[in-house]
């Protein structure tokens, strides 16, 4: 599984190089580091991206409330928009905190309610 998962850090890194972004993949983001960070920061002068990537065969991600908490923190500090990128069986989806549906223990990601790539990295909402 984790081969998986960096392969895809990865895979999309490269994707966000290809589009204009320098891209850094952080590995252990998840791993008791003492700081919070995501799996890749991503920045184009203009927008900066902290994003937190996983993988499911299934139609449904789910984050926990620390998950998000800490994503937001990191992003907050840096100047980023924190995103939460699943691939659902090769298909990528992003989304915001505010695509994400609350839950008892947290946070769902359901396929078809997050943003394409080329969404993403629009220029139509740098902040």
């Amino acid at each position: 599984m984790y081969n998986r998962g960096r392969n895809s850090e990865v895979s999309l890194v490269k994707k966000l190089w290809e589009n204009g972004y320098a891209a850094l993949r952080m590995p252990g983001s998840g791993r008791g580091q003492l700081y919070p960070h995501p799996d890749i920061i991503a920045g184009n002068g203009k927008k900066y991206l902290g994003i937190e990537v996983k993988i499911r065969a299934e139609e449904r991600c789910y984050f926990k409330d620390e998950d998000v908490e800490k994503l937001k923190e990191f992003c907050n500090t840096f100047g980023a928009v924190p995103y939460f990128a699943v691939r659902f069986v090769r298909r990528w989806q992003f989304f915001e905190v505010k695509d994400l549906e609350k839950t008892p223990s947290g946070y769902r990601a359901s396929f078809g309610k997050g943003q394409e790539f080329s969404k993403l990295i629009g220029e139509e909402d740098d902040r």
